[in-house]
């Protein structure tokens, strides 16, 4: 992993990725360390890949990976007013803070209440025995909790510059292209990973030739991938995009050359101008209690 996983220590939750030999990216992924496992979350897209790692990786005398997903429901509750509402059903032991975990219990049931870190939005999942789920969500609902609109998890997604697989996300990408570096997922101090020699020599030796960047769009893109001209000359890939109603205007993210400088205005052949912005668009909302 590119995150140091043994430095911080119990009910610490953190962001990271799995790496190729040349420093491409496998999967994001997020980790909880619990006191005798460790939780981890991956792409469903990337779930196979990551799996087959796992197989060959692990030595089985020490240690082994399970599979979790049928045997449980994740739930998040998100916003301001997000760990109170958890707090409400879960007790004050709830984490207060990002990049924090818990387990806690509720009717008999153990669950695991992390509050989140690199998702684009504050709150706090619940992972809970899938028998548990629906009890858990009526509770958080009877809280006043309500169903989140998917656009909106995708608004706050782009908005915070948080790259997705399959998206901003390729078989090609290192991370430093796509702000992993930034947003807390890689360690410059911990022992070797695979990978780690092409990431160490991106930072300390040099930059990536591609950034991740905010385009603010001219109108609503008709499809995506989107490919970006600037100067006449293939510049990138719009690859996500949103409607933005604090700023007003269609905004994506894009994978673009690093010569293309914030402020310049590309072009997308056939649907219109964007001007390059750069990342985040807002002041990120974690770390808030």
């Amino acid at each position: 992993m590119t995150c140091d996983v043994e430095q911080p220590g119990d009910a610490d939750h953190l962001f990271g990725a799995l790496l190729t030999a040349k420093g491409m990216i496998v999967a994001p992924l997020w980790i909880t360390r619990l006191a005798d496992a460790l939780l981890v979350e991956v792409p469903e897209a990337a779930a196979t890949a990551v799996t087959a790692v796992f197989e060959r990786s692990l030595p089985p005398r020490l240690c082994r990976a399970e599979d979790e997903t049928a045997a449980t429901a994740s739930i998040g509750v998100y916003g301001p007013g997000a760990r109170s509402v958890v707090a409400g059903v879960l007790g004050d032991a709830v984490p207060a803070a990002a990049g924090r975990a818990g387990v806690l219990r509720r009717d008999g049931a153990e669950i695991v209440a992390t509050r989140v870190a690199a998702r684009g939005l504050d709150g706090v999942e619940c992972l809970v025995p899938a028998a548990g789920g629906p009890a858990l969500l009526a509770a958080l609902r009877g809280r006043g909790a309500r169903d989140l609109p998917a656009a909106l998890v995708e608004e706050r997604r782009i908005l915070a510059g948080v790259p997705r697989l399959g998206a901003e996300i390729d078989d090609r990408t290192l991370p430093q292209e796509v702000r992993l570096d930034e947003l807390g997922a890689v360690s410059y101090t911990k022992g070797c990973y695979l990978g780690q020699e092409t990431v160490a020599r991106v930072h300390f030796r040099g930059h990536p030739n591609r950034r991740l960047a905010g385009l603010a769009l001219e109108r609503e893109p008709a499809s995506l991938p989107l490919e970006i001209v600037a100067d006449g000359q293939p510049a990138g890939r719009l690859s996500s995009a949103c409607w933005w109603d604090g700023g007003g205007t269609w905004v994506g993210l894009a994978v673009v050359r690093r010569s293309v400088a914030t402020g310049a205005v590309v072009q997308l052949p056939g649907h219109g101008a964007a001007t390059v912005r750069d990342l985040p668009w807002e002041p990120g909302p974690e770390g808030s209690a």
